[in-house]
């Protein structure tokens, strides 16, 4: 059992809340601003608090670092990162992909040891620990052997989209949950998820889990400058991010080093 599996009947307890809201003006409105410098939603600071109260109900050995509360000092060494609820836009108008996002990690993705995201909308939920494989639900999941040919692109900007990324794709969705997105991508639902161009940046606890999920699949996570993606524990910085399925391999091996 891995620490965040403890999550479960927290993410469904929280997806009960939230479905019990059934007027859209229960859903929306603000309770103040984010760590992130972005404000904090109605149903974000709920996520987050149950989430809190759960990891100092079963006192777990790691900090938190937060959308919402930024960096919380508990005395650990690691810390768990997590999006309380990400595709708030989502849960907020009742469109069914929203999630809560999970990881433990030390200093940076280069220490990720566990993640878990929960589809809110249906409690299906995805986890992995590190050299251990990624999982649905209860079942492990197979590295993909063929393309889906379905892809997430964020920029309406041809210019700054790879040519690798432009390949054997005939269907393009914006899903609006970076998380879910990166996770069904480690299922083989989709091949690549990017979020290019300025305006569309990404945070450390968007990530974090996602890209645990991917790379125990095989896959492969990258900057805007085609590098390795790494964040810390900042929730301030942002960056692009192109996620592949570990069929990439070979055009990842084409890019020019620079």
């Amino acid at each position: 059992m891995t620490f965040l599996k403890n999550f479960i009947d927290t993410g469904i307890e929280i997806r009960e809340q939230i479905s019990a809201l059934e007027r859209k003006e229960q859903r929306i409105g603000y309770t103040g601003m984010g760590a992130d410098g972005t404000l904090t939603s109605r149903l974000d600071k709920l996520a987050e608090d149950m989430i809190i109260e759960r990891i100092n109900e079963i006192d777990l050995p790691f900090n938190i670092i937060s959308e919402e509360i930024g960096f919380v000092d508990r005395g650990y060494e690691k810390n768990i990162i997590m999006d309380p609820l990400d595709g708030t836009y989502n849960a907020e108008n009742q469109i069914p992909l929203y999630s809560m996002s999970l990881a433990i990690m030390k200093d940076d993705f280069e220490s990720l040891e566990e993640a878990f995201v929960m589809n809110l909308a249906t409690g299906n939920y995805f986890w992995a620990s590190k050299d251990n494989g990624s999982y649905r639900n209860g079942s492990r999941m197979q590295k993909v052997k063929k393309h889906s040919n379905a892809s997430v692109v964020y920029n309406l900007e041809e210019t700054v989209v790879p040519d690798f990324l432009k390949k054997n794709i005939t269907r393009k969705r914006i899903l609006g949950c970076a998380s879910m997105e990166m996770a069904l991508l480690a299922n083989g639902s989709l091949d690549n998820v990017a979020y290019l161009g300025r305006e569309k940046k990404l945070r450390n606890v968007d990530i974090a889990a996602g890209v645990l999920l991917i790379k125990e699949m095989g896959g492969f996570i990258l900057d805007g400058s085609l590098k390795p993606m790494n964040m810390g524990k900042d929730v301030r910085e942002r960056k692009n991010m192109i996620a592949l399925s570990s069929l990439y391999e070979k055009e990842l091996k084409e890019i020019p080093s620079s």
